[in-house]
């Protein structure tokens, strides 16, 4: 046989080789975030036919209790250089990748943060008593005590609300049409054994995540909730009555005229013009706001970079 011949045929034979490595389509980004901020992530990729083998980018390169399945729950074997992880398959149409990871969150002060990045939405499930605070963009569906992020690089931030030993949390109340600019098809999101009993049904939603991203959906579209000054007004008590039921708590003067300082500028302030009005160093204004905080008289969250402080009673 000819030199001719041979690349002839060797060009034959490569033309009717199936493609048989690397092709997949991703299917779907879950992110479950827990409160020593690790996060376990579960992607899930269809591979296309006549692949024998997929590379996927992890999300993070420093992972741990890595998992992969098809869709039948039967392991598959697979190999992790860096953040790629290639599997290896037969007669498999769905590939499910599952790990955990520290590398998502960070913490600043009682602030937590978590940073992704993906090419598709990502859906994120909170603790039970986790507040978001802060978000670079508008959720595309809520569910329960979750979110769905639209594709691009995102970062949530929340606070994790004290909870006293034996107590359980307020009940969920159920999504009408608060939230009717979003949908609500995300599946309900995988608990552990010891939070299935208290988790709410689905369609429902930790209150303080209602209002928080209510608040956000309403000023994208243009509709800006927010008190009047005056907190006879905007808290729906007189003066007389807000210090009354101050008497029923055992608070120091700083933090009696913190509180009426709030009730009179319509329930909230930032938290620098409540220290400077009580003249009273950072440290010493941040001890005073967690103490209010753990007894649920207030609730400290972040606007654009300022602590803020809003009355709860």
């Amino acid at each position: 046989m000819t030199v001719k011949k041979l690349l002839t045929a060797l060009m034959l034979m490569l033309i009717s080789v199936p493609i048989v490595s690397g092709q997949y389509v991703l299917d779907s980004v879950n992110i479950t975030v827990y409160s020593d901020g690790y996060v376990k992530i579960m992607q899930v990729l269809r591979p296309e036919k006549y692949t024998v083998s997929v590379s996927l980018n992890l999300i993070s390169q420093n992972v741990e209790s890595v998992i992969v399945t098809d869709e039948n729950g039967i392991p598959l074997p697979y190999k992790i250089n860096g953040s790629l992880l290639t599997v290896y398959f037969e007669n498999v149409t769905l590939i499910k990748v599952s790990y955990y990871t520290p590398d998502l969150t960070s913490k600043k002060g009682a602030i937590w943060s978590v940073h992704f990045s993906s090419t598709i939405p990502v859906k994120i499930t909170f603790p039970d008593n986790a507040v978001i605070v802060d978000l670079t963009d508008i959720p595309l569906e809520i569910n329960g005590n979750s979110i769905l992020m639209p594709p691009g690089n995102q970062t949530v931030s929340y606070v994790l609300e004290y909870r006293p030993v034996g107590t359980e949390a307020p009940a969920a109340p159920t999504l009408g049409t608060t939230t009717k600019s979003f949908n609500s098809t995300v599946p309900s999101s995988p608990s552990s054994s010891s939070q299935s009993s208290s988790t709410s049904s689905e369609g429902s939603m930790n209150w303080t995540m209602v209002g928080i991203l209510t608040l956000l959906a309403l000023a994208a579209g243009g509709g800006f909730v927010y008190m009047r000054r005056g907190g006879e007004k905007a808290i729906g008590i007189s003066r007389e009555d807000f210090e009354r039921r101050l008497k029923e708590y055992e608070l120091t003067k700083d933090e009696e005229k913190a509180l009426l300082y709030l009730f009179d500028r319509g329930g909230k302030a930032k938290q620098a013009e409540v220290r400077e009005m009580l003249g009273i160093p950072k440290t010493t204004a941040w001890r005073m706001f967690q103490r209010l905080e753990k007894q649920g008289l207030v609730r400290v969250y972040k606007k654009k970079r300022e602590n803020w402080v809003e009355l709860r009673l």
